[in-house]
């Protein structure tokens, strides 16, 4: 009898022993997301990707998740509820002196907004000074770096993908139950390409310092827009190219990155070109265009938007020194001035 009761105890402990294997219960209380960017669309190979979670109760952020290189899997942890995610290349602050990220506790806030170039605003405020003009901006924007964002919507976090854990974990990230979240990054950032033909090109030396008035001062993020403000960007309008056979005339040309069309072009907003020539004479010859309804709009493979402006300039003859090639410097022009109505 005895022997029967020890060889029940001893069963019974070893199904207790059973039970008792996995002492370990517990509940991060959040889930666990893999965010899978695809450049591909967008031109970039990024250094890294930084990722922001924002509630959709309220658009407050949530949490802005450390960066992780372009080369790792990008896991971030969310708790129950709703959210956006704003996922973008590389940090905010490798863009410092190029682009600045503001109003980052909100997603209808969160901006890139374009940085003052102190130096260009100076000569374009001389410059409008000069035209006794109060058209478009009193302020270049230094050209905004690439930027390619995704932003998605209604993700949500429900209780069953919470991570529970049977054992413990050698980390906190439980990649085999992850949320799976695929993401196409767009670049927000336009190329505006300038281009002039100019009957007599001859007769200039160069151009100064050019503007384009009235671009986006920045891009909203979380919105998928540009800002609703204006600003200017400056810059050389240079590349001589003349036409076949002639000795006279040809065209110019420019290219330069921008934020592009203020709210994406869906008001009524003016957009101005000011060509600022110096003949071989020495004499500066300022031209101003409302190019409002020049732009056009293109839309390439890369999901890359292109400004393009396509002008027909005239210049006068004039009798100077046509050595020395096509003088691009930044010269101060302001102090002769020759207004050309249009």
């Amino acid at each position: 009898m005895k022997r029967i009761l020890l060889a029940a105890f001893l069963g019974l402990l070893s199904l207790e022993s059973c039970t008792m294997d996995h002492l370990y219960y517990a509940s991060s209380d959040t889930a666990t997301v893999f965010v899978q960017p695809d450049w591909s669309e967008s031109g970039l190979v990024p250094n890294g990707v930084t990722v922001f979670a924002y509630r959709d109760s309220d658009g407050s952020l949530y949490k802005r998740f450390p960066a992780v290189s372009a080369t790792e899997k990008c896991y971030i942890k969310l708790p129950q509820g709703d959210f956006t995610l704003v996922v973008m290349n590389d940090t905010p602050e490798e863009f410092d002196g190029n682009m600045d990220f503001t109003g980052t506790e909100n997603i209808s806030t969160l901006q890139a907004r374009g940085v003052k170039d102190e130096n260009k605003s100076a000569k374009l405020q001389a410059h409008l000074a000069s035209k006794a003009s109060e058209e478009g901006q009193d302020y270049c924007i230094v050209d905004p770096s690439p930027l390619a964002l995704a932003v998605v919507r209604g993700l949500h976090i429900s209780p069953e993908q919470i991570d529970y854990y049977y054992d413990r974990p050698q980390n906190d990230i439980s990649e085999a139950e992850a949320i799976e979240v695929k993401t196409e990054q767009r670049n927000v950032i336009s190329t505006v390409n300038i281009k002039a033909h100019v009957k007599g090109l001859k007769y200039a030396r160069g151009t100064t310092l050019c503007f384009l008035r009235g671009v986006a001062a920045g891009h909203c993020m979380g919105l998928g827009v540009n800002s609703q403000d204006a600003a200017s960007q400056g810059f050389i309008l240079n590349n001589r190219t003349f036409d076949p056979g002639s000795d006279s005339d040809g065209t110019i040309r420019a290219s330069f990155p921008s934020f592009g069309l203020v709210g994406d072009g869906k008001g009524d907003e003016k957009y101005y070109l000011d060509i600022n020539f110096v003949l071989i004479n020495g004499q500066a010859y300022p031209l101003t265009f409302d190019v409002t309804e020049l732009l056009s709009v293109d839309v390439s493979l890369s999901l890359q938007l292109s400004l393009n402006v396509d002008l027909e300039i005239e210049l006068p003859e004039v009798v100077g020194d046509e050595g020395g090639g096509f003088n691009t410097d930044i010269n101060d022009w302001m102090d002769e001035t020759v207004d050309i109505p249009m």
